[in-house]
């Protein structure tokens, strides 16, 4: 391609390097001036059409595939993006589908535990089965809500997260079933 420009660099000096000649010839003692601005100006804009039909491919062309390079990037950027959202909402929605439990209040283990099955059971419930995948499962939803709580000090994750995803698995659906659901949405 460098080689192929180069070459029509080349043609293109040695075609035009005389018209560009500001005295071409000299006639008696008058000079012959040719107005090579002005030719220069409609060879342009004669192949103004040409070249365009040309370089907008190419350069298309281009663009498509840094796109393709940055694509994997960007989805994964996203695609956690909105696993954090998700989280967040179902940290909300289990502190408020809880007596007892507040934003910014520590949770005793008796509150931890159903703000977790109820969070996780509503981003179950409501996200997208990619969404639920890229989390890890109903089980590792389950984890994320777990950090992002604030829980007294007797809470562990023997007291907490075990006995929230025992009762997270006694009412949701499973991974296959979530796979199986997502296959035949896609057809």
């Amino acid at each position: 391609m460098t080689r192929m420009l180069s070459l029509a660099a080349l043609a293109l000096a040695c075609v035009a390097s005389p018209i560009l000649a500001a005295e071409v010839a000299t006639v008696g003692d008058k000079a012959v001036i040719v107005p090579w601005g002005d030719w220069l100006v409609a060879l342009a804009v004669s192949l103004r059409e040409p070249i365009l039909t040309i370089l907008i491919p190419i350069i298309a062309g281009y663009a498509i595939q840094a796109i393709r390079k940055v694509y994997p990037w960007a989805a994964l950027f996203l695609s956690q993006r909105r696993v954090e959202m998700m989280l967040e909402a179902a940290v909300g929605y289990g502190l408020n589908a809880v007596n007892g439990a507040a934003k910014g209040k520590t949770l005793s283990v008796n509150v931890a535990v159903p703000v977790i099955a109820k969070g996780t059971q509503y981003v179950i419930d409501t996200a997208p089965p990619a969404v639920i995948k890229a989390a890890g499962g109903a089980d590792g939803i389950a984890a994320r809500i777990f950090r992002k709580l604030d829980l007294d000090d007797g809470a562990s994750e023997q007291s907490v997260l075990i006995p929230a995803q025992v009762q997270i698995g006694a009412g949701t659906v499973t991974a296959d079933e979530l796979r199986d659901a997502d296959r035949m949405t896609r057809g």
